[in-house]
């Protein structure tokens, strides 16, 4: 007995600035596979001055919210659909991609539109012929709580106040508009400017110098459009990773830098990874951190762990 066949409600938020428009161009294209899914799709394209988590976090209930945007632009909805309870899909539309490389959904926002496009039936033969099992595809995701004197952030991806954070403001400062090529510019950039300085954290209550290269808190390992600094980074586990390079001068640091950017840098006895629930900068005063993509605090700041703070649709 085939029973019913009703349609799911998703809401696609769709960012105006992710990627120099890239959002905007592909996102009638991804609406069209999501209504040839069999969604009910609804579409809110927002600009500069809308607030995307208070958007997702007017939802009705049963709805599922998509973000097409950037990390930053994710994160944001991500921080929404917390609040409303919502069931959260991001789909990529910026130039690192980073949530949904460490989700394992891949950079393609196309791909992603029609891997979702078979979720949009909720019973019935015809469901079972175009997407699976829905439930299956749900799981809780793990985020951080930044705190500053900015309020209160959500992140989801590595809070950064080191060289990659320094690398991630000029590729961001760029015009380059692919994730890779815009973060190797800006990592390469960022060495020409960039002098290790005093990093004082409270780490799980135990102060902690932290000087050097990189001062990161992980929840997914990933930043710079697929650059692994944490492997072993769980996005579902509840904890967090403190990731440190110190103080080694230039001629030891770039081997170590190359390593990360690599993606080696988890079998480089320089990068030394510990796990936390919560850690504080307390120095240097007014450096700003990044967390996916956008600046989130300047120092001082605490991150906490977040776990399962929202469930994803995978």
């Amino acid at each position: 007995m085939s029973g019913q066949v009703c349609r799911r409600r998703i809401f696609v938020l769709v960012s105006s600035m992710s990627a120099g428009g890239r959002s905007v161009r592909l996102g009638p294209r991804i609406v069209r596979i999501l209504r040839g899914g069999g969604w009910e799709v609804a579409v809110r394209l927002t600009t500069p001055g809308d607030d995307p988590a208070a958007l997702a976090a007017r939802v009705g209930p049963g709805t599922v919210v998509a973000a097409l945007g950037g990390d930053g632009y994710l994160s944001a909805v991500a921080r929404g659909c917390h609040d409303s309870g919502a069931l959260f899909a991001p789909i990529p539309g910026g130039r690192g991609n980073d949530l949904c490389r460490a989700l394992l959904i891949g950079p393609d926002p196309l791909a992603r539109a029609r891997s979702l496009a078979g979720c949009g039936l909720t019973r019935g033969e015809e469901a079972d012929r175009a997407g699976g099992d829905f439930s299956s595809r749900v799981r809780p995701l793990d985020g951080m709580w930044v705190h500053s004197r900015e309020g209160e952030r959500l992140a989801l991806g590595i809070v950064s106040i080191g060289l990659d954070a320094r690398a991630n403001i000029l590729a961001n400062e760029s015009s380059l508009t692919f994730g890779p090529l815009a973060y190797g510019y800006g990592a390469f950039a960022a060495l020409a400017s960039h002098t290790p300085t005093r990093v004082c954290a409270t780490v799980d209550g135990h102060e902690r110098d932290m000087s050097g290269w990189i001062a990161s808190v992980s929840n997914s390992g990933r930043f710079g459009g697929g650059i692994t600094l944490v492997g072993a980074s769980n996005m579902s586990d509840g904890v967090l990773e403190v990731c440190h390079v110190g103080s080694l001068p230039l001629f030891r640091a770039l081997p170590v830098l190359a390593s990360i950017v690599a993606g080696r840098a988890k079998n480089h006895p320089a990068v030394e990874v510990t796990s936390a629930t919560a850690v504080s900068f307390s120095e240097p005063a007014g450096v700003v951190a990044m967390a996916d993509g956008d600046r989130i605090a300047t120092v001082p700041f605490t991150v906490e762990a977040a776990p399962g703070v929202v469930s994803v649709l995978v």
